[in-house]
């Protein structure tokens, strides 16, 4: 079993090129009411225009991102937050170290307002 997370955004193309600067992500699909996030082969991430025919029914409400942290692992985290901080990327929490997860963390915010934690977790 596994999840596959879809965000809503005001712009699509926006959010999706902020993804694609800041985790060197890929469009596996492009478009202004739909993208699919890759990494490699994999699908990491969906993006949806808030404003769109929803295939889902209604459920958005703003503020966006309210009560939700989105963790992306990554390889290197010292490197992501390096990028973060060179993008002007909104930083929520700075890097630390996390000794009950076993990790190096921090959590920045997307351009809809999702908080987005960035770890490299000890064992990978």
């Amino acid at each position: 079993m596994r999840t596959i997370t879809m965000l809503y955004a005001q712009d699509v193309e926006a959010t999706a090129q902020w993804y694609q600067d800041f985790l060197g992500l890929r469009s596996g699909h492009g478009g202004p009411e739909f993208d699919m996030l890759m990494d490699g082969d994999t699908l990491l991430l969906q993006l949806h225009e808030l404003d769109a025919n929803h295939d889902h029914g209604a459920v958005t409400a703003e503020p966006l991102g309210h009560g939700v942290l989105v963790f992306v692992y990554v390889d290197d985290a010292d490197a992501a937050y390096a990028r973060a901080k060179e993008l002007d990327i909104e930083i929520v929490s700075a890097m630390q170290y996390n000794p009950m997860a076993g990790m190096k963390e921090f959590t920045v915010r997307d351009p809809n307002g999702y908080a987005i934690g960035v770890c490299e977790s000890d064992s990978a």
